[in-house]
């Protein structure tokens, strides 16, 4: 949910100025509105510091992560020295690596002449004779009228030939590309290369070193952001009545109102608390249950919602994690998610513990994915008909959405499935959508979101009737789904059709009079049954998702297998080549994991920020609630 705020306007004596902001932020409560356009130099200092630290902390971030072992301080180290040491020994190892760069291009260009001196050459010139170095193919160079040039061939490399003039006096014309080489030989740009790698070496250590003073450099960029809020606060304050006041605007939560006032009576001000209204645009704050705020950081990738919306996590959680477990659809992938999860609780930093904690919910998730498609790394778990070779050859037990092999060829319970299931999270964004218009507007703005809702339970009705890719053949276990919704009466269905039909027309924009409604209307229902089709349909990228990570995994088996069993169908396990299968099972296993688990998040991620944030009418683009406070975290 999204924690309610107050409004605070104040009007402050002017020289309590640095009083009141010192313990302003000490209290560490009000989220204080800035003026954008307000600055200063010191202000432009501070921002500078900022971005200058910002980077090299992610730098040495990244070099601290590369290393295999911890590195510790070797001394004591100011930020100023850090950030300077970077900048330097970062100058000097692109200088470095510059240099490498050139003197292997120089390596590369003398190779096919051998090792030689370049100041024997220049005597050479000295006395009239000037050696000139050419390459061109052996064809070409058959062509040349040798009997009056003085050529040398000094190597061949595949079809190339390379070859040198000696001339006196006067340029020959030869038909070949001529090269000029650098003035160096082969072996002293060899050493120059060790020697220019040694000093690379040496500048990355020193730079490993650097690393281990991240925190300094963390505490420092606190430091600053907290020297920047502070300065951003007092440029925020206008001036009014010839300067002798200031004014300021911020935001509080609603449950710290008393104690807030309480603070500001110990100054000599005027202040008002207030509600907050659609102009306001007021910053968000999201406060939801333990479960529901491991979701948080995935619905920040999007957008906060709109202070006057609904809070979409707790809606997004359960059906972003079914999602994600019936996409990756393993047991034995999503005990491995557990697994990893359980060991970065334990052993990971503790600002990702939020993470690990997903995690596990996408590690049950998973597994119970797993069960319901029948799937432990690509292999059977319960036998099946077209799925014979289980682990539990009595009953299908809990795979209730494996596919099942029929007389009329292969029938995928996941597919229709997918389809009701993403139809119920549609209706449930219209519900939503419904409940946030009567709020905001009033209840007969809720009437077209009803009517929506009404026409996408009669149009699934429908669907099912006539059996749309299998939904009157579904099934959850005993519990017959699409027979029990084909049995609901025609006229019921009817009338959810033309009952929602009949509302949008002449509600869907109730601030208009009726013959521009109907009028509008005809474009809202387009958009409704464009819209309807192409959402409904989008959500069988589960069953898809879900079908291919099985299939790819009991690809992999049988292609492991495969070294092992013989042409009768024995597995023979002591075989020698059973290194090959568990080396093909890992490789094979590794990879399915790690790409089915981008599909099975980004998937989702789209279904939830384009279909259901679609019905749900989701604006968003509100600011986070940041307080004025030392505790930067």
């Amino acid at each position: 949910m999204i924690q309610p705020v107050k409004k605070l306007s104040l009007l402050l004596y002017h020289k309590e100025k640095e009083r009141f902001l010192n313990k302003l932020q000490g209290l560490g409560v009000v989220h204080i509105v800035e003026n954008p356009d307000a600055t200063s130099a010191t202000l432009q200092s501070i921002q500078s510091k900022l971005k200058n630290s910002e980077r090299v902390s992610k730098a040495l971030s990244l070099i601290a992560k590369s290393s295999p072992e911890p590195v510790s301080k070797a001394d004591a180290k100011s930020a100023e020295q850090i950030l300077k040491e970077y900048d330097e020994l970062d100058s000097r190892k692109e200088s470095l690596a510059a240099q490498l760069q050139a003197q292997k291009k120089n390596i590369a260009l003398l190779r096919p002449w051998g090792d030689f001196a370049p100041e024997q050459v220049a005597r050479l010139s000295q006395v009239g004779i000037t050696l000139r170095f050419f390459e061109t193919t052996e064809k070409k160079f058959n062509t040349l009228p040798r009997e009056k040039l003085t050529l040398e061939v000094i190597s061949h490399h595949g079809s190339t030939v390379y070859f040198v003039s000696l001339e006196r006096n006067e340029r020959a014309e030869i038909a070949a590309d001529e090269v000029t080489l650098p003035t160096t030989s082969l072996s002293a740009a060899h050493k120059e290369v060790e020697r220019l790698e040694s000093q690379k070496a040496a500048a990355e250590h020193e730079l490993l070193q650097l690393s281990a003073y991240c925190d300094v450099l963390d505490e420092y960029l606190a430091d600053q952001q907290v020297g920047r809020d502070y300065e951003a606060a007092g440029l925020s304050m206008e001036n009014g009545a010839e300067g002798r006041v200031l004014s300021l605007t911020g935001w509080i939560p609603e449950n710290l109102q008393n104690k807030v006032a309480a603070f500001l009576d110990t100054f000599p001000a005027w202040y008002s608390f207030t509600d907050a209204t659609p102009d306001d645009n007021a910053p968000v704050k999201l406060k939801n249950n333990k479960f529901a705020c491991l979701f948080e950081p995935i619905i920040n990738i999007y957008s906060l919602p709109d202070y006057f919306e609904l809070d979409p996590t707790p809606f997004v959680a359960p059906f972003f994690a079914f999602f994600f477990g019936i996409c990756l659809g393993d047991l034995g992938y999503g005990l491995l998610l557990l697994i990893i999860s359980a060991i970065g609780l334990v052993k990971g930093p503790a600002k990702l513990k939020i993470f690990m904690y997903l995690g596990l919910v996408l590690g049950v998730t998973t597994s119970i994915g797993g069960l319901l498609l029948n799937t432990f790394f690509g292999h059977a778990i319960f036998a099946v008909p077209g799925m014979e070779n289980g682990y539990f050859p009595n009953g299908p037990g809990a795979a209730l959405l494996t596919p099942v092999a029929t007389d009329t060829g292969t029938y995928f319970p996941a597919m229709p499935f997918s389809l009701y299931i993403g139809l119920l999270q549609m209706m449930f964004g219209v519900i939503l959508k419904m409940i946030n218009r009567v709020r905001n507007q009033g209840p007969v703005y809720g009437i077209q979101p009803l009517a929506t809702l009404l026409m996408i339970a009669g149009i699934g009705i429908l669907m099912t009737k006539i059996d749309f890719i299998d939904l009157r053949k579904f099934s959850f276990g005993i519990v017959q789904v699409g027979e029990s919704i084909a049995s609901i009466p025609d006229s019921v269905m009817q009338a959810l059709i033309f009952g929602g039909l009949g509302l949008l027309l002449l509600f869907n924009n109730p601030q208009k009079i009726i013959p521009v409604r109907l009028g509008l209307g005809l474009w809202e229902l387009y958009n409704f049954a464009q819209g309807l089709m192409g959402d409904s349909l989008s959500y069988l990228r589960l069953f898809a998702l879900g079908l291919a990570g099985g299939l790819l995994g009991a690809a992999f088996n049988q292609i492991a297998f495969m070294f092992v069993t013989s042409e009768t169908g024995d597995v023979s396990y002591g075989s020698p080549l059973i290194v090959f299968t568990i080396l093909i099972l890992i490789f094979g296993h590794a990879l399915n994991f790690a790409l089915a688990s981008l599909g099975a998040f980004v998937h989702p991620l789209r279904l939830t920020f384009v279909e259901f944030y679609n019905n749900l009418e989701f604006n968003g683009g509100a600011k986070p609630f940041r307080p004025f406070t030392r505790e930067i975290k």
